[in-house]
This record gives C-alpha cells, sequence and structure tokens, in this order.
C-alpha cells in the first residue's frame, strides 16, 4: 500500500505570502501552521494581526473546517489567539474551533467570550464550547474549582440572556449534564414554552441529562412534524438508552429527512437492544454508500457499548469512554 505522504513545511515568510493573497491555504502551509513551535506563533502572529478583516475570516473559518475534518491538526493556539480579534467573524470561527476541547486551559478564554463578547453568535457558540466541559466536570475529570466556574458561567447566562437567544439555547443545552433541581426546572420550562427553537433545545439537554424521567417526553418528539425535532429526539433517545424508543428509532431509518436518518443511526447505537443492532446491519447494506457507511460505524458504537468485551474497560481512561458522533452528511432541513 502506497505511504501517506506528510506535507513539506514552509518558512514563516512563505507562509506569510500566501496568507497575504486570497485563496485557500494550500495543504503544506496548513501543516506548517498546525505544528508552529512557540516561538514561530509569536512570528506568525505578527503577519496574521496585519492582514485585513476580510482575510483573517476567511482563514480562521478555513483553520476551523480543517480542525473538524483532520483531528490530528492542532490548531487550539491559533483559535485562542483568534478569539481576541477585533472582528466578530474571526472570533467566531475561533470560538467554534474550540467546541468539543476538553482541557481546562480552555475554561477561562470561553467564559470571557460568554460573559463579554459583543457579538451574540459568538456568546452562544461559547455557551455551545462549555458543554463537554461541563460535562468533564460533572464526571470529575475537570478540577472542581474549574467546574465550579463553568457552571456559574452558564447560570449567569441563562439569567441574563433573553429565553429567545441562540445564547440561552446553548447554555441551556449545556448546563443540561448537571444532575440539580434547579436545572430540571428550567428544562422543563423550556420544553413547555411557546418558542418551537428553545423546545428543541429542552429536547436535546433531555438527552443529556441522563435523567431518564425525560424517556417519555423525548419518545414522544420522534413523532414531531419537524425534523429538527426528530433528530434531536432521536440522538436523545439513545443518549437516555430507551429501549423502548427502538421500534421508532427503526422507523425513522426511512425519514424522507436526511438529518433524521442519520441520527436514528446515532441513537441505535447507543440505544443497545439487539433489535437496535439487527437494524443497523441492515442499514449497513444500503445503496446509498454515505448512509451505509454511518450505519457501520453505528455498529462500532453498538459493539463498543453493548457487545462483548475481551478486555476490562479498565484499561481505558475515562474520558475516551464515550461514543463518537456518527458523521453525517450537512443538513438539508
Amino acid at each position: 500500500m502506497p505511504k501517506s505522504r506528510i506535507p513539506r513545511t514552509l518558512s514563516l515568510n512563505e507562509i506569510a505570502t500566501l496568507m497575504q493573497g486570497q485563496e485557500a491555504l494550500p495543504p503544506a502551509a496548513i501543516f506548517t501552521i498546525a505544528t508552529m513551535s512557540e516561538v514561530q506563533l509569536s512570528q506568525w502572529k505578527r503577519s496574521w494581526d496585519a492582514l485585513s478583516a476580510d482575510r483573517r475570516a476567511a482563514l480562521m473559518e478555513q483553520f476551523r473546517d480543517t480542525a473538524e475534518e483532520e483531528i490530528e491538526k492542532d490548531f487550539t493556539p491559533i483559535f485562542l489567539h483568534g478569539l481576541h480579534d477585533a472582528d466578530p467573524r474571526v472570533r467566531l470561527a475561533a470560538t467554534e474551533g474550540l467546541v468539543g476541547e476538553v482541557d481546562a486551559q480552555f475554561v477561562e478564554p470561553l467564559i470571557a467570550r460568554l460573559e463579554q463578547d459583543t457579538s451574540e453568535a459568538v456568546r452562544a457558540a461559547a455557551a455551545q464550547a462549555l458543554a463537554p466541559l461541563m460535562s468533564q466536570g460533572e464526571i470529575e475529570l475537570l478540577p472542581k474549582a474549574k467546574r465550579d466556574k463553568v457552571y456559574r458561567a452558564l447560570r449567569a447566562a441563562l439569567q441574563r440572556e433573553a429565553q429567545t437567544s441562540p445564547v440561552y439555547r446553548r447554555a441551556l443545552e449545556a448546563i443540561a449534564y448537571v444532575n440539580t433541581e434547579e436545572v430540571d426546572w428550567l428544562i422543563r420550562s423550556a420544553y413547555h414554552a411557546d418558542d418551537d427553537l428553545l423546545r428543541l433545545s429542552a429536547v436535546v439537554a433531555m438527552g443529556r441529562s441522563a435523567n431518564s424521567a425525560y424517556q417519555p417526553f423525548v419518545r414522544a418528539e420522534l413523532h414531531s412534524i419537524s425534523p429538527l425535532v426528530r433528530g434531536a429526539a432521536a440522538i436523545a433517545c439513545g443518549e437516555l438508552e430507551d429501549e423502548e424508543a427502538t421500534p421508532d428509532l427503526i422507523k425513522l431509518l426511512d425519514d424522507p429527512s436526511e438529518t433524521v436518518r442519520f441520527a436514528a443511526l446515532e441513537g441505535l447505537a447507543l440505544v443497545g437492544t439487539q433489535a437496535a443492532r439487527d437494524a443497523l446491519e441492515r442499514a449497513a447494506q444500503s445503496e446509498d454508500e454515505a448512509f451505509a457507511d454511518a450505519a457501520k460505524e453505528a455498529i462500532e458504537v453498538w459493539e463498543f457499548w453493548h457487545g462483548q468485551m475481551d478486555f476490562p474497560l479498565a484499561l481505558f481512561d475515562e474520558a475516551d469512554l464515550k461514543p463518537n458522533r456518527i458523521v453525517r452528511p450537512p443538513d438539508e432541513d
């Protein structure tokens, strides 16, 4: 088999010249930027800060997209620098680039964006990025002082922001990992609200709560007229391991919405019933190549969580014992 080629590294002068252009950066430039030393990063920042706002926004979006597709590349120093950019488009892309990061070093920078940023979109992205950190805090993989900072920041955002704002919705979804009566009240209040997007966030929050009392509510939303709600409910049923939802999740594999079909795969992977496993096997035979590939990924998730293991879970770091999201194409709804 041919060996994968490692792109050659470029000099910082070459990088600066490419950044001043109008085209997307080539792989060699991306590789160089993702592997810079601290000294090189300091020099790179000077070239970066001299770029126009439009160019900085376009490049930060490229870094964000590359980080999502090629997880081995580390752009976190770039994203941290971008959080302080004068242009909200750059701050947004940088904040979105940090979604999924769980290291404690990101707590304060993200809280600062949530509390201080003038852009509603950036504040919402910051709340979204704090969700994995809140989750880590609840399983004691984040220092308690950091965990408490995240909780207080999210709780303050819920008090400060309008319920109809995306910031409120993302903060609710993030704080849902905390199992308290107050959070339960917030989730239930959102679910019974008139605002459809707020109710959607409530369904997401129910799934993250690990509270089986929400199972009937989430299961009912599998029949929603909204594909966004059906998709969120499918994933939430899986997260809540609602075995009774299995038949409805199987039906959603034939949903008119592609987004819902892929979400159903994710839900079935987590529910853990044998019927779910059998349905995933059938889905893996689909003529739709992307759907079949996603079904095979879902089977791997099912096997990890519910199959017979030949090795003890103690061999794994607890941070690794969580399912990967099923890869799906962009939403079309």
